[in-house]
């Protein structure tokens, strides 16, 4: 062992330095390192005992580099830096995989959801995490792909088109049993998600209907729509895609399912722009592409 490898001091040290010269201040570098004031002293007077000179020119209100710390400050950074990032590519590196998607409470409810066992038999270590969030998209850091409802125009993203939806309308199956033919249901309150817009558009599909669409509930949240039509409060205007397990376990009939409307809006894949997204997320972009077909 060389002289110098005995006088190396301890990372620590280094640390309590660095801080300190950085934020111009004990009391901020100790609140930084969730150590006393006094420690930090401590830590610098031993990395100055350990070089044999002073670091820092101390008064009463501030501390400032002698010439030697501000070449130590200046010297190190880099190398601390390459330090912190080689911790956290190893971490990343030894954690398991996680995925972040952003999507839509009920599209992730009816349709992603129960499909996503599917693409994580593919990847058992892998850890999904849903930020959800209606209409607006929030796209925090970690984020790189969001699902959302709309047009194909999303200003400052790349949107490519994922599946539309069929709407028909869906009652509980004891209502169903007054509802025969179309004109049957002006004799039921209808359920409106948001707005009357839907039911508008069908009925000028099928004015045979001849309904009164400005009337009856209204929510805001898609998943309370259905599960208001699956209590029998009405009937809704809902899409096949989003409600098929329901109607498959009995909680929800479809009395003319011939009669559907395909919605104008559509589910698109969002993806910031100028921004390249993971090998994992490309894989999941992929599979959800072919788990939509068909739709």
């Amino acid at each position: 062992m060389n002289k110098f490898t005995e006088r190396l001091p301890h990372l620590t040290l280094l640390l309590a330095f660095k801080t300190v010269a950085e934020q111009g201040s004990f009391t901020r570098a100790a609140n930084l390192l969730h150590l006393s004031q006094s420690a930090v002293s401590q830590q610098v007077v031993k990395l100055e005992e350990v070089l044999g000179g002073a670091l820092f020119v101390r008064s009463t209100r501030t501390v400032t580099l002698t010439k030697a710390g501000a070449t130590l400050l200046s010297d190190i950074r880099g190398p601390f830096e390459q330090l912190v990032g080689a911790f956290e590519k190893c971490a990343r590196q030894a954690a398991p995989p996680v995925l972040y998607i952003e999507a839509e409470p009920v599209m992730s409810a009816f349709w992603l959801t129960p499909r996503l066992k599917h693409f994580t038999r593919r990847f058992p270590a892998l850890h999904i995490q849903q930020l959800l969030s209606t209409q607006r998209v929030e796209f925090p850091d970690e984020v790189e792909l969001a699902i959302k409802w709309g047009t194909s125009d999303w200003p400052g993203f790349e949107a490519e088109y994922l599946m539309g939806l069929n709407y028909v309308p869906v009652c509980s199956p004891a209502l169903a049993q007054a509802i025969h033919i179309p004109a049957d249901l002006a004799s039921q309150p209808l359920l409106h998600d948001r707005h009357y817009h839907d039911w508008e558009s069908w009925l000028a599909l099928y004015p045979q209907a001849d309904l009164h669409v400005r009337t009856g509930h209204v929510v805001t949240d898609s998943n309370v729509l259905a599960q208001l039509a699956i209590e029998g409060h009405g009937v809704a205007l809902c899409a096949i895609e989003l409600c098929e397990r329901a109607v498959r376990n009995g909680e929800l009939v479809i009395p003319f399912p011939h009669l559907s409307m395909r919605h104008k809006l559509a589910y698109y894949l969002l993806t910031q722009r100028q921004k390249g997204v993971s090998e994992m997320t490309r894989q999941f972009i992929e599979w959800i592409k072919g788990e939509a077909q068909g739709h």
